[in-house]
């Protein structure tokens, strides 16, 4: 099946490797070559015995049974490129696999080092290679005034087309040392992307993978969206754009009535900086949040935010990524128009990361 128009994919996935990475750690790191980091993963996805061990006490594979899977290297930028025409995918925007929870790193001077090699990195290895790939930046958030310069450095010099913030291990993002940073990235007009995560707490054990991909990625981006929202973020930069991706769309009216209730009760004494409904920021047109195919109350949730604030995502090559079928279930459904199914799978992405029509 073509499809009429370029689809947008607004979250993709590398799997970033290693040997590369570890080329573009800068100072003193970039002088370990002989050993697995720590925090990086080695050719075949393993953790070399550090804090990011999260991705490794689980085959999300099932022996291979799920996901996109090929040898070393895999996928590379053409492999991308071929996948991608499977679904009429004009254009990609890239996050990392691993790195996903680079924010459990509690070193933040090896932080600001990491996140600079993979941005210089994608810049070189995926960017350059072809128009068609999109990328947002890892910012080493608790370090504000780094993030500020590498966002800079990355959206205006690098061609980066956003930034990525994890849900999960930089605490609550709506804090005001955070805002500096907010009101950077307004004034440089760029996406910031929140991207779901396990959102488990220490006293939680789940004993399957299942259980805590269940709950940890929806319940990360409604922690986000509450505390952003509640701290005044949406109220003092009205024209930042921020996206909450890879938890679907379903939990967003439940949230708003939610935080529309709990604001009327005690919205006076503990949130000054949120004047108005919860609501009525998240309606405003400059917050964005992810659609899974499957979901059956999309119609609702375009009733409650409007049809022009959804986006299409693929999370290929992930395990659970149903590309390029995700992109026909969404173009054949009966209860969504032309308009807002074309606004989901293109229009509301471009828009979100400031993108030319003809990408």
């Amino acid at each position: 099946m073509k499809m009429p128009f370029g689809v947008i994919d607004s979250d993709g996935h590398i799997n970033e490797p290693e040997d590369e990475l570890r080329g573009y750690l800068e100072g003193p790191y970039g002088e370990i070559k002989n050993r697995i980091h720590r925090y990086i993963p080695n050719a075949d996805g393993a953790i070399g015995g550090g804090i990011l061990v999260t991705h490794s006490s689980f085959d999300t594979t099932l022996g291979g049974r799920l996901g996109a899977n090929g040898p070393e290297g895999f996928p590379t930028p053409d492999d991308w490129l071929r996948v991608a025409d499977e679904g009429s995918m004009s254009t990609i925007c890239l996050f990392p696999t691993t790195l996903l929870a680079y924010s459990v790193i509690t070193d933040n001077d090896y932080l600001v080092a990491l996140t600079r090699a993979y941005n210089n990195y994608i810049a070189e290895k995926w960017l350059k290679h072809s128009p068609r790939f999109k990328a947002v930046a890892l910012m080493p958030f608790p370090e504000v005034e780094e993030s500020i310069k590498e966002m800079r450095r990355c959206v205006t010099e690098l061609g980066f087309s956003g930034v990525f913030i994890a849900a999960v291990g930089f605490g609550l993002l709506g804090e005001k040392k955070y805002h500096r940073f907010y009101a950077e990235a307004e004034k440089l007009g760029t996406a910031v992307a929140v991207h779901g995560g396990h959102a488990t707490a220490e006293s939680q054990r789940y004993t399957k993978f299942i259980q805590r991909h269940t709950i940890g990625f929806p319940v990360s981006n409604m922690m986000q969206m509450m505390h952003m929202t509640y701290e005044g973020v949406y109220e003092k930069f009205p024209n930042l754009k921020v996206g909450y991706l890879e938890a679907g769309c379903t939990w967003v009216p439940y949230m708003l009535d939610r935080m529309d209730e709990e604001w009327e009760k005690r919205g006076w004494f503990e949130t000054p900086n949120c004047v108005k409904k919860p609501s009525e920021y998240i309606k405003s047109g400059n917050v964005y949040v992810h659609v899974e195919p499957g979901e059956k109350l999309i119609p609702e949730v375009i009733r409650e935010m409007g049809s022009n604030r959804l986006m299409y995502a693929s999370d290929w090559p992930h395990w659970d990524h149903e590309y390029p079928d995700s992109v026909f279930s969404i173009w054949q459904r009966n209860d969504l128009t032309e308009e807002q199914k074309k606004g989901i799978l293109r229009d509301n992405a471009l828009e979100f990361y400031g993108l030319d029509n003809g990408s």
